[in-house]
């Protein structure tokens, strides 16, 4: 199921919205502070929580993580 861009409309919404900034800005601060610091478990998170808001299927992903390589 294709969802839009304004898929994060309403409450629970908001809250997966503000959950990724969050991360976001977690993934600023420890880059500031040590670029070389490994904040791969919160891009993942990203990642992950992307992939339900837009309803990928586990083929999808695979296609999306193969062609980031």
């Amino acid at each position: 199921m294709f969802r839009p861009v304004g898929a994060w409309d309403g409450v629970a919404g908001l809250a997966e919205h503000d959950a990724v900034v969050k991360l976001v800005d977690r993934i600023l601060v420890a880059r500031r502070a040590n670029p070389a610091a490994d904040t791969s478990a919160w891009e993942r998170e990203i990642d992950e929580r992307g992939y339900r808001l837009y309803g990928l299927t586990k083929e999808e992903i695979n296609l999306v993580e193969e062609g980031a390589k």
